[in-house]
C-alpha cells in the first residue's frame, strides 16, 4: 500500500478518536451542569467553538500525515 495512503488512514483513525474523546468531554461538561443546576442545559459558544475547531484540525490532520508518511517513506 502506498505510504501516503497508510499516513492518510492513520490520521484518519485519529482524527475520529480525538472527536470521539471531545465530544464525550462535551457532554460530561454538560451533564454535570445541568445535574447542578437542575435543568437542562444547551451547548453554550465555547463548547461550540471547541468542538468546532476539532472538526477543522480533525480535516486537516489526515491530509497532513499523508503528505508526511508520503515525504518521509515515500
Amino acid at each position: 500500500m502506498h505510504p501516503a495512503v497508510q499516513g492518510l488512514l492513520a490520521g484518519l483513525g485519529l482524527a475520529v478518536v480525538l472527536l470521539a474523546f471531545e465530544y464525550m468531554a462535551i457532554s460530561r461538561e454538560i451533564a454535570e451542569k445541568s445535574k447542578k443546576l437542575a435543568k437542562k442545559v444547551d451547548w453554550d459558544s465555547n463548547q461550540k467553538a471547541r468542538i468546532r475547531g476539532m472538526w477543522n484540525f480533525a480535516f486537516i490532520l489526515p491530509i497532513g500525515f499523508a503528505l508526511g508518511a508520503w515525504l518521509i517513506w515515500g
